[in-house]
């Protein structure tokens, strides 16, 4: 390719739109025949050790194929589509094509899209040269991810609160588990029964806490009553502060400018529990400051005065139907200027989930564009999506719209349009943190910019906060 563009650099090139999505379709209104099918579809269950386990993961929906809905994995060409010749449905890591050729499928069954529980899957297998049934692999629109929270410090079973993520099927529905533990959340059929149980995946009615699931599809579900074992009274006891959330554990909170009032309200927000109905946050800095919603007007409220029943905030956002938490860049945030003595729009505050940090890992030191390499923060939102920046240095990524890719920048910062010293289409990515993603990295001596999959951008979110370490937070959660 040759060197074009306004201006040339050692160690980076514009980026050429070779092997774009021909099928990227984003912003397309799908038919109404199926405007109840879900938008996100999960992939579980493949043991981690047999071929084709990387078709696990999350799946947004893109278009329609073959007259049904299709979905595509973050990041990648792997795609859930319907092959209406042979009735089926096929998962397949080279995208919409025009094959019955597939890494997995299942017969249709009158399913309208994918994430039917009943669906039995078959997993191609080279040994075996054919598909294999595989029983534990699912596809459902049961969220990836459960948040407890609200078991106060200090009591019995607080070890109960975290975050858990979907596993697969238990007594035959979805099980979640704490990340590197034994902790679950499982279905007990014999009761109806939704467990939380700190001694893992097992097929018995002892548990640390449960709640009535009064069939339920998943424990995220709203209005379950969750009861807690209690030692010293040998029962489970209802805890009305202990909440089973579909919400993200953590909202960024970016753009708010000084010298401008209410600038402090930038920062991390870590979910807290309920409050009015919806998912609440708080930062962990013993500040106070939280973001909450207020059912009179419909809107969430920034409030630096904490948790409180009241309509006074520094900041305000209309909410989105169907968005059920404040981390959506789709809202529009009102903050609040004495010297106006009102509200102003400030399209600069923008309130997500990202990871905090991206880490960008394995190009060999001994090649060109080898600082690269290192740890971005979370610093701001461009062109729409999260963008990172080193703390030591100019090197920022950042997300190029023009051609849906995610650049790597160490010259330019946050304006260097379409020039790059790395680039990965984005297939649908949210952000540049996502290990799947395959980046093509500037070689002057080649004249473009090449394929490195040993390079890995993983993404980092905040820990999960011991409330009990937090000063003050007790009090402005009870407040």
């Amino acid at each position: 390719m040759a060197m074009t563009g306004l201006r040339p650099r050692e160690s980076a090139l514009h980026f050429d739109r070779a092997g774009l999505d021909e099928y990227d379709v984003g912003g397309v209104d799908f038919p109404d025949e199926f405007d109840d099918v879900p938008s996100v579809i999960t992939v579980v269950g493949r043991h981690r050790a047999r071929e084709n386990q990387d078709l696990s993961g999350e799946y947004v929906r893109i278009t329609n194929f073959h007259g049904r809905p299709a979905y595509r994995k973050a990041g990648t060409r792997t795609c859930i589509r319907y092959w209406s010749i042979a009735d089926r449905w096929l998962i397949d890591r080279e995208g919409l094509q025009e094959s019955d050729t597939c890494n997995a499928y299942a017969e249709q069954g009158g399913a309208r899209h994918p994430a039917c529980e009943h669906l039995v899957w078959r997993v191609w297998e080279s040994r075996h040269k054919q598909h294999v049934r595989d029983p534990e692999m699912l596809v459902t629109a049961c969220p990836a991810s459960i948040q407890i929270v609200g078991r106060a410090p200090g009591r019995e079973n607080f070890a109960l609160n975290g975050t858990y993520k979907l596993i697969g099927l238990h007594q035959g529905k979805v099980a979640y588990q704490k990340e590197g533990e034994k902790h679950c959340i499982r279905y007990w059929a014999l009761g109806d029964r939704w467990l939380l149980d700190l001694e893992g995946l097992r097929d018995v009615d002892l548990c640390n806490a449960f709640a009535d699931a009064h069939g339920g599809m998943h424990p995220g579900t709203r209005g379950l009553s969750w009861y807690v074992w209690d030692t010293s009274r040998g029962k489970h006891v209802l805890d009305s502060t202990l909440q089973s959330i579909v919400a993200p554990p953590v909202v960024e909170l970016v753009g708010r400018e000084s010298p401008k009032e209410n600038v402090a309200m930038n920062g991390t927000y870590h979910l807290v529990g309920l409050f009015c109905g919806r998912p609440a946050y708080m930062k962990a800095d013993g500040t106070g400051h939280a973001i909450r919603y207020w059912p009179r007007e419909d809107r969430w409220l920034i409030d630096l005065d904490g948790l409180r029943d009241i309509d006074l905030c520094n900041a305000y956002a209309e909410a989105v139907v169907g968005v059920e938490h404040p981390g959506d860049l789709q809202l529009v945030w009102h903050v609040w200027e004495t010297s106006r003595g009102k509200h102003l729009t400030d399209p600069a505050v923008r309130t997500f989930t990202a990871p905090h940090w991206v880490t960008i890992s394995g190009r060999d030191p001994y090649k060109e564009n080898a600082a690269m390499n290192g740890e971005y923060d979370l610093v701001d939102v461009v062109e729409g999506r999260p963008a990172y920046k080193k703390v030591d240095a100019d090197h920022v990524i950042r997300y190029w719209p023009c051609e849906d890719r995610w650049v790597i920048d160490l010259e330019a910062g946050f304006q260097g349009g379409d020039v790059a010293n790395a680039y990965a289409d984005a297939k649908g990515a949210e952000h540049p943190g996502n290990t799947e993603l395959l980046w093509y990295v500037w070689e002057t001596s080649r004249g473009c910019h090449v394929a490195d999959e040993d390079l890995i951008a993983e993404g980092q979110f905040m820990d999960y906060v011991d409330w009990s370490k937090v000063p003050g937070a007790t009090r402005s959660r009870d407040a």
